[in-house]
């Protein structure tokens, strides 16, 4: 695998953003940014810079302000990579769970663990990320306030973990792409390849079929069509796309679907580095 010095992601240290970087590039810097629109800019400020952000979760689905971001940059998807998720509930100065009423993390983490904090009847309360959480535990402690994150992030910032594995379900995990305006080589171990990009199809009958249809005839498989808004047209929809197949098939699925779109976007074809 590429070697990459430094990689940026969303997030705090202890978040699953830098774990995923860690797990593939164990020997990279990973910086973190506040939010993903800091995140993006930083990566559109250099020309070399290459970033990991999280795309999908497996059971809680999408992260749009990814998705809507790279649609309106030039950067391109050059790898995905799957991470595996554990949640922790973690506290400041105990690990009593009758204690705590309320807990802060990513809209994502809560979502995954929603089920555990009905059980417990914990008040979530949105944090910008995972490891965030943690640490604004430890510069702001409170006795009946927990945060849900990864364990590391419970060793990193010295609180204690209250409840281990939270998450819904016990195979949770993220994708993730990595993204850049400059090319990055790599190959998938997996010997799989993907393409993803957005469409927009013209408002009659038979036009999504059609546009599909050449996906079928290039023996491509696809793993993800979903409509999301059109921005600047109410109640219209535009297409996301994720194929899996061939390089070149790939390449001549899309580029003959083009001739029936109104607009595309293709953000790259990349190998799978893992799932």
């Amino acid at each position: 695998m590429s070697d990459l010095p430094v990689i940026y992601y969303q997030g705090s240290p202890g978040a699953f953003s830098e774990a995923a970087i860690l797990s593939h590039w164990p020997g990279a810097q990973a910086v973190g940014f506040e939010t993903f629109e800091r995140a993006f800019q930083a990566l559109l400020d250099d020309p070399e810079a290459v970033g990991l952000l999280p795309i999908e979760n497996a059971y809680r689905g999408p992260v749009y302000d990814v998705l809507d971001l790279l649609t309106a940059s030039p950067l391109s998807i050059w790898a995905e990579a799957v991470q595996p998720v554990e949640l922790a509930l973690m506290a400041y100065g105990h690990q009593d769970l009758a204690r705590l009423r309320r807990v802060r993390s990513h809209p994502q983490a809560l979502m995954q663990s929603q089920k555990f904090c009905r059980e417990h009847g914990l008040t979530v309360e949105v944090a910008l990320d995972t490891a965030g959480s943690a640490r604004e535990l430890v510069e702001n402690p409170r006795d009946d306030t927990g945060a849900i994150a990864s364990p590391r992030a419970a060793e990193i910032y010295g609180l204690n973990i209250v409840r281990r594995g939270i998450q819904d379900h016990p195979d949770n995990r993220t994708r993730f792409w990595l993204l850049s305006q400059k090319p990055v080589r790599l190959t998938s171990p997996l010997g799989r390849t993907k393409t993803s990009g957005v469409v927009d199809l013209p408002d009659k009958p038979g036009s999504l079929v059609t546009y599909l249809s050449w996906f079928q005839k290039y023996g491509i498989n696809l793993s993800k069509v979903e409509s999301r808004p059109r921005p600047g047209t109410p109640f219209a929809y535009r297409f996301w796309i994720d194929a899996v197949g061939e390089p070149e098939a790939l390449d001549e699925a899309w580029q003959a679907g083009e001739s029936g779109a109104e607009w595309s976007r293709r953000f790259g074809t990349y190998p799978i580095l893992s799932e």
